[in-house]
């Protein structure tokens, strides 16, 4: 990915203006106080900690820095006690890897214990009345889907899939019925944004 990311910026032209690091947003290779900014897109929902994250992008911010996140949160709309908002949050966590899902309010709260003020905290997923829906595109694939579950399921029975072939497939597919379950009922947003301000 370093090697594409810097072949994409040498054919802009952007290749004097960027240097692209590997690293592990834990435990970032900059020295303290090295950005004025920095920013994560559905990337920090995979901590364990999210303060812990949060904690080391103020380390590498400057005072006054702006940190930009999109996170991947339950919304306003959950409720705990109602066993289907449990289930569409339990399987969006089991099929996208996320060690549990955060409330908005415990995303913004990590930016506070991590010694950032909250700017601004906004759900995109519902901000604009006038945008389609953020799953849409997840919702038009549905009955590609069922086609590619038949194809699946025929190459798997013949021995021609590669052995997990079909479960992986099949976990997909209810991966993607429970981020359209989590969209529709409002329980879920992918892209609820905070921007936090360095002390």
């Amino acid at each position: 990915q370093v090697d594409r990311a810097t072949t994409h910026h040498a054919r802009l032209g952007l290749a004097s203006l960027t240097n692209v690091v590997r690293g592990n947003f834990l435990e970032m290779p900059f020295d303290a106080a090295t950005f004025d900014a920095a920013y994560a897109i559905e990337a920090t929902c995979h901590a364990a900690k999210l303060e812990e994250v949060y904690s080391e992008v103020a380390r590498v911010l400057k005072p006054g820095g702006v940190f930009l996140s999109y996170e991947w949160v339950s919304t306003k709309e959950f409720d705990a006690s109602n066993p289907d908002h449990v289930k569409i949050i339990d399987e969006i966590n089991f099929g996208n890897g996320l060690p549990e899902m955060r409330t908005w309010k415990q995303a913004e709260e990590a930016g506070a214990k991590a010694g950032m003020e909250l700017v601004a905290s906004i759900d995109l997923a519902v901000a604009s009345e006038g945008a389609a829906p953020w799953y849409g595109r997840l919702e038009e694939l549905e009955w590609q889907n069922r086609v590619s579950h038949v194809f699946v399921s025929a190459v798997d029975a013949v021995y021609l899939a590669p052995k997990g072939l079909k479960q992986v497939h099949n976990m997909l597919v209810e991966v993607a019925r429970s981020l359209v379950a989590g969209g529709r009922t409002g329980v879920f947003s992918p892209m609820h944004m905070l921007v936090f301000r360095k002390k």
